[in-house]
């Protein structure tokens, strides 16, 4: 899979300079852990029974100065990074950054719910300890639908120009990734990756416009979330509730036979 994405991350800068789109690439995928090598979480990734892809905007580079960065090592000490960099990397296993608890926390409850559990959000924080330990050991993706750097907010304008020029690559991505949950943090997004697939095989539920289920005949069903951004202001619970409302309805629908 690494060798098919670094294919096309290659295609993907390559145009981005010929259409004058910017010199530095994010690159993404399969979150890298301390003592797991790639090829271990590849594993444990296509052989877990949920496997949860977070589509993000672009990544936030604070300043004027922009690089090349690989968010797959958010979590894995590496041998080139500096003491700030590993500073924050311990942040981000500890969870105590926002964005990395809430998607930590939202990963837990996609995993552990069913029909014998809702998994509240004060339920999830009540077991903070072991949601720590799940999302250092769980595989799970995160992607940049643009892929060049930003800074703490992307114009929509900019974002739907670069799902638009970019749109094709980003299939690609997702299709090598092969996730049965799709969290998209944009409206945008959401919409981009909904129309990406046959209307045929497209599943609604009454009232909750923000989840779609792809039905992939006898396999599980791709679903597909609207969900906030995960640095937006709302609460950590609105964040949280915005994806597991609709899939703790999509549980009583299956269970229920709907």
């Amino acid at each position: 899979m690494n060798e098919e994405l670094e294919k096309l991350f290659d295609e993907w800068k390559n145009r981005l300079k010929e259409n004058g789109d910017g010199d530095f690439f994010t690159k993404d995928g399969l979150l890298r852990q301390n003592n797991k090598s790639d090829e271990q979480i590849e594993q444990e990734w296509f052989s877990s029974e949920k496997r949860i892809l977070i589509l993000l905007k672009d990544q936030n580079q604070d300043g004027s100065q922009k690089w090349d960065e690989d968010i797959r090592d958010w979590f894995k000490d590496t041998s080139s990074d500096c003491c700030k960099s590993l500073q924050q990397k311990q942040k981000n296993r500890n969870l105590d950054i926002q964005f990395i608890k809430r998607i930590a926390f939202l990963l837990w409850g996609l995993s552990k719910a069913d029909k014998n559990s809702d998994w509240q959000c004060n339920d999830v924080a009540m077991h903070f300890d072991e949601v720590k330990e799940f999302i250092n050991k769980q595989p799970f993706a995160l992607v940049e639908c643009k892929k060049t750097p930003g800074n703490g907010c992307l114009d929509d304008k900019l974002l739907k120009k670069h799902l638009h020029d970019y749109g094709d690559l980003l299939k690609k991505e997702i299709d090598i990734l092969n996730p049965n949950m799709i969290i998209c943090t944009s409206q945008h997004i959401y919409d981009f990756v909904v129309k990406s697939y046959s209307k045929e095989s497209i599943q609604t539920l009454e009232g909750h416009n923000s989840i779609r289920i792809i039905q992939n005949g006898n396999k599980p069903d791709t679903l597909i979330f609207c969900s906030y951004h995960p640095s937006d202001r709302y609460g950590d619970e609105h964040f949280y509730e915005g994806v597991m409302n609709h899939y703790r309805e999509y549980l009583r629908n299956r269970t229920n036979g709907a």
